[in-house]
């Protein structure tokens, strides 16, 4: 028998059965998304180019040195000398403000005077086209004594007695005060300049002049928390001195503005200075020794190729697997360490959200992923998304929905609230609730009927069988065996997904198939725990449901009645009812305390906390109510 593998079909059926005739389908009209919300599913938090930082750490842990996390995660580079010793910070938060210094002991100084002047607090505000009129005071708030009524910029504010990299007294350092009030202690000197050089107020900038190694102070410990210095006995500080090279190379390796090499925010790399205090009067260090000991160790330290720094990008947490780009992908076994709260994540969007940020497509009816950059969870991060609304449907790639509905991340999968899919001998596949069409067998020849759907832990894809064994994969779906080409002695009467994890995180890389007389079948990583090979039935077995962790299966007879293997329940069974048509199929719902049973009509037996959403006796006329169904698979997640 041939095996066909479908091509992805883009078509989404919700709470509309769609019957599969060959030669052509005609699909049902859209219905609204079935909940107020949609949930989604994920790893990882930022773009997941180069070091991943919870990952730095989980290898640091498991004894890595940190020269052996940066030549994992920046694969062709190597360590080398750092060429740039000076740092000019964009200080963003100033931007379209006055620059505002004071110093505690009035150690400030300035070369409109020669330098020879001291001074507690000094200002420049921006008057005309490069030009800056600057005035002397007591305190942030003034009052103003004009020094220099109209002087060519930069204008540069400088202690009067520079501070050691060394030293943590912060008692001689400048304090820029921050617009919304409170201080922040800077190292360095401060600048500042007319970005466009047109005299718009707009455009004053506040830059931070300081040497690389004074800079790094102030980014290591707002970067990766310097808490990690003290775990494992101290292993954690290897994290912290790997972050200190990236920092550094990715520093060095910037020239962002004609005014300054960096800004101070996230869009760059985060740098908070020496301290900061709040307009209420909380006072908080910034610098931690820890961190300062990571940075002096590594001192001069940077990634290069061919001589030239590189720009080390990194990210709080890749979710297990690094976005490649710049640097070769790589797995991130660290990015599981106990400490990352974003190696998996789940939220939910308002409905409301996802209609508003595709303002075009009408009422929301479904979202789903349709390419992957096949690394690492799920088959990667997300590359090109679908979203369907009652107006029609638009695509955008994953970074770009992730942005416009706020995810942490890009590598992420829908979660669907409810529903399944029936499938025919003639492998036509119905729809129910917010399940999604992948493609069928219903267009073409089979040598033998199908007797089985099985969807994916990520409901992005599901198998059919065939009674010979034969497998047709659709969606996200992998062919991992058949016996298609074995001599059986009882048919094969269906297949189920081995899963390893749990809920939205769950993969597949294994099945089962069951015979009529409950003979298992097992491919990929799927295990034994038993059959009915060698029990007298009263009725064939017709179908097969896994328990939740894999360990154990459900059997279950044409007359309903069920066999519990490993650690699978017995939650109730039809073998006592007199029902109108056989049973075909077993579906257990995800938390293992509930299971389905499907009739040959399309009926729906719900047993435990299995919710029933429809069925197919009155929904179809004509020849496609006459098919068997042999088949279902539960769309729900949780």
């Amino acid at each position: 028998m041939s095996r066909a593998r479908a091509a992805f079909i883009l078509v989404t059926l919700t709470f509309a059965a769609w019957p599969v005739t060959p030669g052509r389908l005609v699909p049902a009209a859209a219905s609204p998304y079935p909940s107020p919300t949609v949930e989604l599913a994920g790893h990882g938090w930022g773009h997941g180019r180069g070091m991943g930082q919870y990952g730095a750490l989980g290898y640091a842990l498991q004894g890595w040195q940190y020269s052996q996390i940066l030549d994992h995660f920046y694969g062709g580079t190597q360590s080398g000398p750092n060429p740039a010793p000076s740092m000019s910070v964009r200080l963003t938060g100033f931007d379209g403000n006055d620059t505002i210094v004071v110093q505690e002991r009035s150690h400030l100084s300035t070369p409109l005077d020669g330098g020879a002047g001291r001074y507690a607090a000094l200002r420049a505000h921006l008057v005309g086209p490069n030009q800056f009129e600057v005035d002397s005071g007591p305190t942030c708030q003034g009052p103003w004594t004009p020094l220099a009524a109209s002087t060519p910029g930069p204008v540069t504010f400088s202690p009067a007695a520079p501070t050691p990299t060394s030293s943590m007294d912060r008692s001689e350092l400048l304090q820029v005060c921050l617009p919304a009030g409170g201080t922040q202690w800077l190292r360095g000197s401060i600048r500042a300049v007319d970005a466009l050089g047109q005299g718009n107020g707009a455009d004053q900038r506040t830059v931070n002049d300081l040497g690389m190694e004074d800079y790094l102070l102030g980014v290591v410990p707002s970067e990766s928390p310097a808490s990690w210095g003290s775990l494992g006995g101290g292993t954690g500080m290897e994290a912290l001195k790997a972050q200190a090279v990236a920092a550094r190379s990715y520093a060095a390796a910037q020239n962002r503005y004609a005014y300054a090499k960096i800004c101070d925010t996230d869009s760059c790399q985060v740098y908070r200075g020496r301290a900061i205090q709040s307009a209420s009067g909380s006072y908080r260090d910034v610098e931690d020794p820890r961190a300062t000991a990571a940075v002096n160790a590594t001192a001069g330290q940077v990634r290069v190729t061919g001589g030239q720094v590189v720009s080390t990008e990194f990210s709080s947490s890749t979710g297990g697997y690094t976005a490649g780009g710049r640097f070769p992908a790589v797995p991130d076994d660290g990015d599981a360490v106990s400490l990352n709260p974003y190696h998996t994540w789940d939220v939910t969007v308002p409905v409301s959200t996802v209609e508003g940020a595709y303002a075009g497509i009408g009422s929301l009816v479904s979202m789903q992923v349709t390419q992957r950059n096949g690394l690492g969870y799920l088959g990667g991060r997300v590359t090109q998304t679908q979203v369907q609304g009652t107006a029609g449907p638009t695509t955008a790639t994953g970074a770009e929905l992730a942005a416009r509905l706020g995810l942490r991340s890009y590598g992420f999968r829908v979660v669907y609230p409810g529903g399944y899919w029936i499938t025919g001998s003639d492998g036509g596949v119905f729809s129910f609730g917010n399940a999604q069409f992948f493609g069928s067998t219903g267009g073409i020849r089979l040598v033998k009927p199908i007797v089985g759907i099985e969807a994916t832990p990520s409901r992005q894809g599901y198998w059919l069988v065939a009674s010979d064994g034969g497998v047709f994969s659709f969606g996200d779906s992998s062919f991992l065996g058949s016996t298609g080409g074995m001599r059986l002695n009882k048919p094969v009467v269906g297949l189920t997904a081995h899963s390893t994890g749990g809920g939205v995180t769950a993969t597949a890389a294994g099945y089962w198939m069951v015979a009529t007389d409950g003979g298992i079948f097992a491919f990929g990583d799927a295990g034994f725990f038993g059959s009915t090979g060698g029990i007298r039935l009263n009725q064939p077995i017709v179908g097969m449901a896994p328990s939740p962790t894999g360990q154990g299966y459900w059997l279950v007879a044409s007359d309903g009645g069920i066999f519990a293997f490993g650690d699978a329940r017995f939650l109730g069974s039809t073998g006592s009812i007199r029902l109108n048509q056989p049973v075909t199929t077993i579906r257990a719902t995800p938390t293992g305390a509930g299971y389905y049973l499907l009739g040959r009509d399309g009926g729906i037996f719900n047993f435990g906390d299995a919710g029933f959403f429809g069925a197919v006796p009155g929904l179809v006329t004509g020849p496609s109510a006459a098919i068997p169904k042999v088949g279902m698979a539960v769309s729900q997640v949780r």
